[in-house]
């Protein structure tokens, strides 16, 4: 890389509108959420413009990703460049997150490497008779060589990225488009300076990404070309591992294997070069590994990748989050019964602890609103029973009635007199449905496999749980009602056809059963959406005792519905919701999918019109906003019924 291309990349303009240039960000985050999300894998993460940081960052207890206002201040702006970016920080996102105990392990992984350096560097410190000096003490060498190799390691964790980047979004093979983000990385010092005789090791890294973005003829050191140009199994080794490495990419293999490969097929050519480098080095006792490492952090980087210090903050997090919910899992896995005679496997198990484990703080705060509304409903209230003399006189009616009342003072007779009050106040029970059933129809058709399918078992999740919580709580306060309420669920997965997974007359050990089988069996494979059979299917359990506790409000009804794409068959989809609502039924629809996708969007319309909710693809949102139209429905008819007993 040449100084004249250097100086020929200039900045942007410095005095660029800051608001101007968040409301362009923030219009670039909304196109883009779909490529965000096949990144990360995560669609919880929201993404937020930052005016203090000068990195992008990643926060996943937050489930946030900082983005820098200030990034492009000093260089050219453009869409691709801003992405790409984003996109390289979440590359490997989801490896983080699977396994960031790999990560945070590497120290003792590569220990061994770390140890052979760490010899052949005291062997030259005691050949020049600095055995004695501080800064050469074995502790101190061996984390030296332990970071080194560490730093070697993140910038191939770099060059994975950007490979997974440069595959999963075909615009960056444009080679104008691919040259204008090499020229971003040239401005970012991403390319080593190769200007340090003692640190060839820590070029070949980096080097990769030369050879990546400007070919093998910009790698200005000769034994870093003979390395990478070095034949392995028919190939050179730069296409060697630029293969395998977008294998991994396109395969989400994690970290172990990558490190494996880098391990058999380039750590030891790192090694070679950190030996030869440790022989041309001059020691005294004026040198210290202070003053070489801060040399080496003034020649490290500034990419669009978190610091070592950020990046290892985010592995620590991650790793709790994980060693967290595995304990959550294990404890709720211990705590249930054998369910296998009714067809429950221990992956069934699993992943129905996983989203219970997912929940759980969702679940502790909806069962405090349940308790808030129980408490409602047993509250004894003042009403008015009208018809009840008492002799109280009503002052107000007494003015109003002097003539009368004089009058009948002359005829001794206040009988007739309209001058006393006509009621009283007594304390009177809340009087409640005798069922509340309320049912849920899923969408589980082939297009709600990949990021759609975690939120919709989340949700469904959730709203089993927390329903179940909320009928044991009227359970526990039977006593102070009125009359009992008994509170039922149903799920219907959809699909071609539909299947009912949970029932309203499940008990005990099956309803269990049951409920973990509604979650984990809605797994996209039902082929079409039609929504329409499965909505149809509750109008055929409409019995006639059934329409009539309907029609007097003895039962209340609900039908929670769920789908990611237009009704194969809008208008019997149509028909069986009218029918459903001519009955008293309580309907509501949620729409999960593109936002572009106008046909999906009329004909949800059509089907559902003001009944319905569209989140296009805020995914993310679905668990929090079907738990949220379950609990205000459920709210607002039990209110209702309050006012009538009140009435």
């Amino acid at each position: 890389m040449t100084n004249a291309e250097n100086s020929e990349i200039t900045a942007s303009n410095p005095g660029e509108d800051r608001a101007a240039r968040k409301k362009q960000y923030e219009a670039l985050l909304n196109a883009s959420r779909d490529m965000l999300t096949l990144f990360s894998g995560d669609e919880r993460l929201t993404y937020l413009i930052d005016e203090e940081s000068e990195r992008f960052l990643l926060r996943p207890r937050e489930k946030k990703v900082l983005i820098p206002l200030s990034f492009f201040e000093s260089q050219p702006f453009s869409e691709n460049r801003f992405l790409f970016h984003l996109y390289t920080v979440l590359a490997l996102y989801p490896d983080f997150e699977r396994c960031p105990e790999d990560y945070l392990n590497r120290p003792e992984t590569f220990r061994p490497e770390a140890e052979e350096l760490t010899g052949v560097f005291l062997d030259r410190v005691r050949a020049a008779g600095l055995s004695g000096d501080r800064a050469y003490q074995p502790d101190n060498v061996f984390f030296y060589m332990q970071n080194e190799i560490l730093s070697f390691l993140e910038d191939c964790d770099t060059w994975a990225s950007m490979l997974c980047v440069l595959q999963r979004a075909p615009v960056y093979q444009d080679p104008a488009v691919k040259a204008d983000i090499a020229r971003m990385l040239l401005l970012e010092d991403v390319f080593p300076a190769e200007d340090d005789p003692t640190g060839v090791h820590r070029d070949l890294a980096p080097c990769l990404l030369i050879r990546e973005f400007w070919g093998m003829e910009e790698i200005e050191n000769p034994r870093i070309r003979q390395i990478l140009a070095e034949p392995v199994f028919g190939t050179d080794r730069f296409s060697f591992l630029r293969d395998q490495l977008t294998l991994c990419a396109l395969r989400n293999t994690p970290c172990a294997d990558r490190d494996r490969m880098i391990r058999s097929f380039l750590l030891p050519s790192f090694l070679q070069l950190f030996r030869e480098d440790i022989d041309r080095m001059a020691f005294s006792s004026t040198v210290s590994l202070q003053e070489q490492e801060q040399k080496r952090e003034a020649r490290r980087k500034k990419s669009a990748a978190q610091s070592a210090e950020n990046f290892k903050e985010m592995l620590r997090e991650l790793d709790s989050e994980k060693k967290h919910r595995e304990a959550a899992v294990g404890e709720l896995l211990h705590g249930t019964r054998d369910l296998s005679s009714y067809g429950v496997t221990d992956a069934d198990r699993a992943l129905f602890a996983h989203y219970e484990a997912a929940v759980r703080p969702a679940r502790e705060q909806m069962k405090a609103y349940w308790r808030m509304l129980i408490g409602d409903t047993s509250r004894e209230v003042s009403v008015r029973i009208p018809n009840m003399p008492k002799g109280r006189l009503s002052v107000e009616t007494l003015i109003r009635s002097w003539p009368a009342l004089t009058e009948a003072e002359r005829r001794q007779n206040y009988r007739d007199l309209a001058i006393f009050d006509d009621s009283e106040l007594r304390r009177q029970t809340q009087v409640l449905p005798r069922y509340l059933d309320i049912c849920f129809a899923i969408d589980s058709s082939g297009s709600m496999r990949g990021e759609k399918l975690g939120p919709a078992r989340e949700a469904l999740a959730i709203v089993l749980l927390s329903l179940e919580d909320f009928a044991g709580f009227l359970q526990a306060n039977a006593q102070t009602v009125h009359e009992p309420c008994e509170v039922r669920t149903q799920v219907r997965l959809f699909g071609t056809g539909s299947r009912e997974t949970l029932s309203f007359s499940d008990r005990g050990l099956r309803r269990q059963a049951n409920r973990i089988l509604s979650v984990s069996r809605l797994d996209g494979s039902l082929g079409s959406t039609d929504d329409g059979a499965c909505l149809e299917e509750f109008v055929r359990a409409l019995t006639p005792q059934t329409l009539r506790e309907l029609q007097t409000g003895r039962r209340i009804r609900m039908v929670f519905e769920v789908t990611d794409g237009a009704s194969s068959f809008p208008g019997r989809a149509r028909k069986a919701v009218e029918e459903l609502v001519r009955s008293k039924v309580i309907v509501q629809a949620i729409e999960i999918g593109s936002p572009d996708d106008a046909a999906a969007r009329a004909s949800f319309d059509y089907v559902f019109g003001g009944r319905g909710i569209f989140l296009g693809n805020r995914t993310r949102e679905l668990p929090d906003r079907l738990m949220k139209a379950v609990r205000d429905s459920v709210s607002g008819v039990l209110r209702d019924y309050f006012r009538r007993g009140r009435a």
